[in-house]
């Protein structure tokens, strides 16, 4: 049972035992006085968005079937579609954050999460949230969980679009991703607790963030454990920023700290049993 989270008080004025439970809250009482307990979920998964009222909807109906005391937090940096209203219809808690940037939108999301126990995922259907209970297993013996689909690269070969961004763009960037411990540097889907993430002590806004946290990870001599997940067509237009300054802006910058990601400790599934 998750741990109580905090407790409040209400007077009744009949000397009766209750106990009533409604949406996870739990009220407990006798003679005239009443204890309220608000259990804390037992993860928190949060999605930054921006202008995916497709992909949300695929991504939460997902999220929906798991058999997890969970809280869902979408972050949306102003989407100007039916982002927000369709993940309202499927019970996500909307915060929204006016600055761009998937760093600030992450980083708002851990401030506003209640779980200890945090999940990043993209709202764009590129990511499997059936891992997440695995992923949930794996968190007791590591810092963080990563997921990747380059590990096994699964689908790669589904559709042209798969290909490209699996099979296509690893090939080119090869020598970039073979300074990294991970398969995936830049994957959307890692789980940790929020002391880790504070510890990474992350400063990028943007698309730099998972790059940061490869990096910071190595420095902090972190234990990582990495699984395989499927490609997936993405749905709707990506938001990546592949222009050449963002490429160069990552480029240099794993230039100046590839020397701590030797430090980086990563156990490898290749194989996830049901």
């Amino acid at each position: 049972m998750p741990k109580t989270q905090e407790s409040t008080f209400a007077h009744v004025s009949s000397k009766v035992y209750l106990m009533v439970i409604l949406e996870k809250t739990f009220y407990m009482g006798s003679v005239d006085t009443i204890f309220c307990f608000k259990m804390t979920p037992s993860i928190s998964i949060i999605i930054p968005t921006l202008n995916e009222e497709r992909g949300i909807i695929e991504t939460l109906k997902k999220i929906t079937n798991l058999d997890l005391d969970k809280e869902v937090l979408v972050v949306d940096g102003l989407s100007t579609d039916n982002t927000v209203k369709n993940a309202e219809a499927y019970g996500a808690k909307i915060v929204i954050e006016k600055r761009k940037g998937k760093g600030i939108a992450m980083a708002t999301g851990v401030k506003a999460a209640k779980s200890n126990i945090i999940c990043f995922l993209d709202g764009d259907g590129t990511y499997p949230p059936r891992f997440i209970p695995k992923m949930l297993q794996f968190i007791k013996n590591c810092d963080v969980v990563v997921a990747s689909r380059l590990l096994k690269k699964e689908g790669a070969n589904d559709c042209m679009n798969t290909f490209i961004h699996y099979r296509f763009f690893p090939f080119i960037f090869r020598n970039y991703l073979r300074k990294f411990k991970t398969s995936e540097p830049i994957t959307g889907m890692r789980l940790m607790r929020k002391e880790t993430w504070n510890k990474l002590n992350l400063r990028s806004n943007d698309f730099m963030i998972e790059t940061e946290m490869e990096v910071k990870m190595a420095k902090n001599k972190m234990k990582v454990i990495e699984i395989p997940i499927p490609c997936i067509k993405r749905i709707g237009r990506s938001k990546w920023d592949a222009s050449w300054g963002t490429l160069f802006k990552i480029r240099n910058y794993v230039r100046e700290y590839e020397k701590y990601l030797k430090d980086l400790v990563v156990i490898r599934y290749t194989r996830l049993d049901a």
